[in-house]
């Protein structure tokens, strides 16, 4: 039972369209939203993301205190 536990689950590729919510000045800075989602969802989403985009880190210089060795890896 444990080594089916630790087996990693294949994840799919989205077969959908996004759109980029940025958030901030930086155009670099933005999160992919799947553009199905309801008008409403939709439109909710993007505005949760907006309000708390402070809360997103883009490099591990933006996460004082944590050791690079543990939030860096390399593809």
């Amino acid at each position: 039972e444990l080594v089916e536990a630790t087996k990693e689950i294949p994840r799919q590729i989205p077969d959908s369209d996004f759109e980029l919510v940025p958030l901030g000045e930086d155009p670099s800075r933005g999160v992919k939203i799947d553009t199905r989602l309801p008008d409403l969802a939709r439109k909710q989403l993007k505005a949760c993301l907006r309000e708390n985009a402070e809360l997103f880190a883009w490099s591990a210089a933006e996460m004082p205190g944590l050791d690079p060795e543990v939030v860096c890896h390399q593809l």
